[in-house]
């Protein structure tokens, strides 16, 4: 089963991983399902958002509350993929994609960051920035969706 890693979810796997990688830097599944867990553990304590909340996130349902549109920042900027100006840095993920993803994996998810590359630029404030294109990414193919 193929698996699309979304703009913001593929930051798990570069900046956050204490999982060993598999040969050509691919995590599995489960590794990647791990260090989701941990940038969770480290971003949801800082905001007032429910379990619940960060859960039907995972499942690609929305609400919109700042709290958990400045969570969805938080894992933006523990990746690092966040620019000071607070956008997402479209060329650091496409090439961190090319750098960590097997081979089966990489045009699909290079397909949802172009198909959402725009979503940002449609807000001012960085949490509304990475909410919405989290957002966008999650509507492109919620089968495939991931986030921590």
């Amino acid at each position: 089963m193929s698996v699309r890693v979304p703009l913001l979810g593929i930051v798990v796997v570069l900046f956050w991983s204490r999982v060993p990688f598999q040969a050509q830097g691919a995590m599995n599944r489960k590794q990647l399902m791990n260090s989701m867990d941990m940038m969770r553990s480290a971003c949801a304590p800082k905001f007032k958002v429910s379990t619940d909340m960060l859960d039907d996130l995972r499942k690609g349902i929305f609400v919109d509350d700042r709290e958990l549109k400045c969570y969805t920042m938080c894992i933006a900027q523990m990746a690092g993929t966040l620019t000071k100006k607070g956008e997402i840095s479209i060329s650091k993920t496409l090439a961190q994609l090319d750098a960590m993803l097997p081979p089966d994996m990489k045009d699909k998810a290079k397909e949802a960051v172009n198909a959402c590359r725009d979503a940002q630029g449609k807000y001012k404030d960085s949490c509304d920035k990475t909410f919405y294109s989290t957002k966008c990414l999650a509507e492109y193919d919620r089968e495939v969706f991931l986030f921590p």
